[in-house]
């Protein structure tokens, strides 16, 4: 008995071939995007189970990128606050140093601190409501634009004037110890916030933030938190800002009773030294602060860099062994054309020549 084996018809066979071409060409395209983007085509399916290893990293890696963002404008706003508290504490050291060569008795320059604490004084304004990002540093967490009222300004609430304000009260005179004691009592009145009509007391009448606020907590990663806030009605503002009104607002030169000259730039100069100190004390916490954000990104960043690297191996694609694919599904793809082009030639006539 013979028996016969059925082949596969020839369109069936040229099917097959147009199959396993299409199938090549496919995985060639796919290879050569490999290649050119340097990461499998299908990320999550290529890696299979590991697959949520890689969003879980890759989730960990954009929440330490956001608050590495966040860190660092918050870095930026307390450098800027730093650098702010610097200028006024130079500004401020200049008067207290020319009052101090004249305390007690002129020493022949007294006639020179007027000028001086008023320059003092308008750095001290400029300073202390300078901004980061459009958002006044010294307001606390006001919507406003400034956190000090201008010194010959009238305020918009009130209408008073700070120049006014203190003008007015040594317009009752220094000629004696008594007088000089009396001006700083209303002073000190208006710049500890006691005095009987608020709208002159220092938040009434120079402060234009936000009051009654508590210092600022806030995250920098990690469950760690940093506190921060200097306001400019802090007690160090207010104690700079009285001592340089009264040297601003009066030419000691011209205080003829010695008794008074001695308590008015004796009473001047403590209140400048104590508020000096006191902008010297939050210019170290703020730096303090700043440097713990900058510890955190540096932990984050170098973090970042190893999920990064992790993700890399789970997702990058070996470029040699890409490039040794796609050349052999070339090879393939021609061999099979050839093939493909030769049978194409076969016919019972060609045979039969």
């Amino acid at each position: 008995m013979i028996g016969f084996t059925r082949a596969p018809s020839t369109l069936y066979s040229n099917l097959l071939r147009r199959n396993a071409n299409a199938e090549m060409q496919t995985q060639l395209a796919k290879a050569e995007q490999e290649l050119a983007s340097g990461v499998k085509s299908d990320i999550y399916k290529s890696l299979g189970p590991s697959a949520s290893e890689a969003l879980n990293l890759n989730a960990s890696l954009e929440r330490d990128e956001a608050q590495i963002a966040a860190n660092t404008l918050l870095g930026g706003r307390l450098d800027t606050m730093s650098g702010a508290l610097g200028s006024m504490g130079e500004a401020i050291q200049r008067t207290l140093d020319l009052s101090i060569a004249n305390a007690g008795t002129n020493g022949g320059t007294a006639a020179g601190i007027q000028t001086e604490a008023q320059a003092s004084l308008d750095s001290l304004l400029s300073m202390a409501n300078v901004n980061y990002g459009g958002i006044p540093l010294f307001a606390g967490p006001s919507d406003g634009t400034s956190a000090i009222q201008d010194y010959d300004s009238a305020r918009a609430d009130t209408g008073l004037t700070p120049k006014a304000v203190i003008d007015g009260i040594l317009a009752g005179g220094l000629d004696t110890a008594a007088d000089a004691e009396a001006r700083i009592a209303e002073l000190d009145a208006i710049f500890d916030n006691t005095a009987a009509d608020p709208d002159q007391t220092f938040d009434g009448l120079f402060f234009t933030g936000a009051t009654g606020t508590a210092p600022m907590s806030v995250g920098i990663g990690d469950g760690i938190t940093v506190t921060y806030g200097v306001q400019a009605n802090d007690e160090a503002f207010r104690q700079v800002f009285q001592g340089l009104s009264m040297l601003a607002a009066t030419d000691v030169a011209k205080i003829d009773d010695p008794a008074a000259y001695e308590t008015w730039i004796s009473t001047a100069n403590d209140r400048l030294s104590a508020g000096l100190a006191g902008l010297l004390d939050s210019r170290m916490k703020l730096d303090t602060a700043s440097a713990r954000i900058d510890e955190a990104n540096t932990r984050m960043e170098d973090r970042a860099n190893l999920y990064k690297n992790r993700v890399a191996e789970m997702v990058e694609v070996d470029s040699y062994e890409a490039a040794t694919t796609i050349t052999a599904l070339e090879t393939q793809l021609q061999a099979s054309y050839a093939a493909t082009a030769r049978l194409s030639q076969l016919s019972f006539l060609n045979f039969m020549r």
